[in-house]
């Protein structure tokens, strides 16, 4: 789940940059420095496995934090001309992305119920795009909606090509991945796309038009530094955790526990933000719900097959003893 409200939010009460909301999708990197020095304190007797170099280290982290600027901000284009709803059912199609890219990338196994899965969420992102849609200002063109749903499919799929290579990573590069090693990897990335922000923020001369902005904050400039705030410290427990999962297990599981709470949010933006919710709306999450239910329902089937082996391997030795 993409933290869209904050974001939506900030658009919708006067804030315009586009540099200022990729910003803070990773600026509050710095949170995690006293979990990377304690980590280190707790540990520092183990002897590292992992030979990779900085070098290495460092290219993987450039890398895969060039991949990040690209989809924040078109993530962030995305949030910008949709609403809240929309834009999260679209990004829903993440994990579509995230089973072809892992496929080919990291080996996953596709199953009937896993295309299914990926049938369902694709036509589930993809409907949103045939409705008018309508917010504050009136009726939202069909070029911005064209903007909106392009810019966030791709954000979608760059971010599943994003997850698949970090599971790459772990597996050749940091061979020993502990939760040091993905709290690294996130601080390091972050620290890459804040500086690669804040460069862009200040030679598109963004930067100059900021005072203003705050000034015209609709609920006032408090209220902007908060919901700054906010953004940038839930967006680095989204990075830690998506991290974290692809780590634990791998860039395909990660995505689905991520978009699971795709279908929550629509609902939150039309309690809290007003956003409308229409049948064609309900329609396409009840899809998207479907399709997660069959990735669950896929994964029950490979740990039953699982156990199954191990006591059939087990009861095997048993006989030949």
């Amino acid at each position: 789940m993409r933290n869209s409200s904050f974001e939506s939010i900030y658009y919708e009460q006067g804030g315009k940059s586009i540099w200022i909301a990729t910003l803070a999708q990773t600026a509050g990197f710095p949170i995690l420095l006293p979990f990377i020095f304690y980590s280190s304190a707790k540990n520092h007797t183990e002897q590292p496995v992992n030979s990779a170099s900085i070098f290495v280290r460092a290219s993987v982290y450039i890398f895969l934090g060039l991949f990040q600027v690209a989809n924040s901000m078109l993530f962030t284009i995305g949030v910008q001309y949709l609403p809240v709803s929309t834009y999260s059912l679209i990004s829903g199609s993440q994990l579509a992305f995230t089973a072809l890219t892992s496929f080919l990338l990291n080996r996953q196994k596709i199953t009937a119920i896993i295309l299914n899965s990926v049938v369902l969420l694709s036509f589930s992102s993809s409907a949103v795009i045939f409705q008018n849609e309508t917010g504050d200002s009136g009726e939202i063109s069909q070029k911005t909606l064209l903007i909106g749903f392009t810019a966030t499919t791709f954000g979608s799929l760059g971010y599943a090509l994003q997850f698949s290579l970090t599971e790459v990573a772990f597996q050749k590069v940091f061979k020993s991945g502990t939760l040091k090693e993905v709290m690294k990897m996130s601080f390091f990335i972050g620290l890459f796309v804040t500086i690669t922000s804040l460069t862009g923020l200040f030679a598109s001369g963004n930067w100059n038009d900021l005072e203003k902005e705050i000034g015209e904050y609709r609920t006032g400039k408090l209220s902007y530094v908060i919901n700054l705030i906010c953004t940038a410290i839930s967006w680095q427990l989204y990075a830690v955790g998506s991290v974290g999962l692809v780590y634990k297990a791998s860039a395909l599981f990660s995505n689905v526990i991520i978009n699971l709470g795709s279908s929550v949010v629509p609902i939150f933006a039309m309690v809290f933000l007003k956003d409308m919710m229409s049948g064609l709306k309900v329609f396409s999450l009840l899809l998207g719900l479907w399709g997660y239910a069959s990735y669950i329902y896929q994964h029950y089937l490979d740990d039953l097959e699982a156990k199954t082996s191990e006591v059939k391997s087990s009861d095997d030795q048993d006989d030949n003893l």
